[in-house]
């Protein structure tokens, strides 16, 4: 995954979290961070995996973005919980801005 985002021109990363209310959208940038000893690579997030990108490949997107919309639980499940099927519109819309933004 890191030569893929070594080779965008933008990145928007998409991603569920247990921080914030269920349903919750959290759009901001991301900027490379250091990686911290004994990191393993299955767990980067988005922040240190362009620290990797960049690298090892020399290179990074100009722009990244971090989508983060909470998800309340990450029990097992055939189904998403009310609050995240009732944020996909909004979502779905945000990402479209997001996208049409980051290919200017």
């Amino acid at each position: 995954m890191a030569e893929d985002v070594a080779a965008a021109e933008a990145v928007l990363f998409v991603d569920c979290s247990l921080d914030q209310a269920p349903g919750q959208m959290l759009l901001s940038e991301v900027a490379p961070a250091a990686l911290q000893p004994g990191l393993v690579t299955h767990h980067l997030g988005a922040a240190e995996l362009l620290r990797v990108a960049e690298e090892l490949y020399g290179i990074r997107p100009r722009r990244a973005c971090l989508l983060t919309i909470g998800a309340g639980s990450i029990d097992l499940g055939e189904q998403l919980s009310l609050a995240m099927q009732a944020a996909i519109p909004d979502a779905r819309q945000l990402l479209e801005l997001t996208i049409r933004q980051l290919l200017r």
